[in-house]
């Protein structure tokens, strides 16, 4: 599975609505599992990063899968859906979920509100998408020591790298490196998170210009859209444009 494609959860035994809301997110190359229980559902909060859960209250009375989302680890951003309909009633949904969807279904709605969504989501996953980057860092430990390390791969938030470096846990160091095509030097602080014994660190960035973040984050954004399914909305900068309802 690549890492870019969106994950969501549908929890519904109605078929209309497994297949009204299953094409929908087909069409924005979103793969979707289908649940007729909960426990399930539930589980994969423990196994996946997961970007969007769907719930019928009509399976669903009490929204428990939406609410042991909003408490996970791995998917506690993910946009949230209450599926509703007159006899379930929308009352309370909007503590939980991000979305209502009334019942009967009309495509056209739903393919409205998953538009809406999809930025929201393509953003998320974003933050957290780790692209491959091998270049030379030059690493500048807090004794003012510097070293040359291999950069293996990097986020909006951190950096790996290979590195044999005496460096420690939580230790700030100063880093500079180049991405590809890019001639100006990055320059920041990261502080050590991890550290493995083949000489891999992890860093997250602590210390970061606003240009520096900028240049990164326009950097990733280019090589997310470039791995992802290719219906993707993208404005003339480049960047991931909002769908709005």
């Amino acid at each position: 599975m690549n890492s870019c494609d969106l994950q969501a959860v549908l929890v519904s035994s109605d078929p209309i609505v497994v297949d009204s809301v299953s094409t929908s997110l087909g069409k924005l190359g979103i793969n979707a599992a289908v649940y007729r229980e909960t426990s399930p559902a539930i589980q994969t909060l423990g196994r996946q990063k997961t970007d969007a859960f769907l719930v019928d209250r009509e399976l669903d009375p009490e929204l428990s899968v939406l609410k042991a989302m909003r408490h996970s680890t791995s998917s506690r951003s993910a946009v949230a859906f209450a599926i509703v309909s007159p006899e379930s009633s929308a009352k309370g949904a909007f503590h939980v979920a991000d979305f209502v969807i009334d019942k009967p279904l009309a495509p056209h709605r739903v393919n409205r509100t998953m538009q809406a969504a999809y930025g929201i989501m393509l953003k998320e996953r974003m933050r957290y998408f780790r692209h491959s980057l091998r270049t030379e860092a030059t690493v500048v430990d807090s004794n003012y020591r510097r070293f040359v390390a291999q950069t293996s791969n990097i986020s909006q938030t951190g950096i790996a790298l290979e590195c044999i470096a005496p460096l420690i846990a939580r230790q700030v160091v100063q880093l500079e490196f180049a991405l590809p095509g890019d001639q100006q030097k990055l320059s920041c602080k990261a502080q050590v998170i991890w550290m493995a014994d083949n000489g891999k660190t992890g860093l997250t960035f602590t210390d970061i210009s606003n240009e520096t973040r900028e240049r990164l984050t326009e950097w990733i954004e280019s090589q997310f859209l470039r791995r992802l399914h290719p219906a993707v909305p993208v404005s003339n900068s480049g960047r991931i444009a909002h769908a709005t309802a």
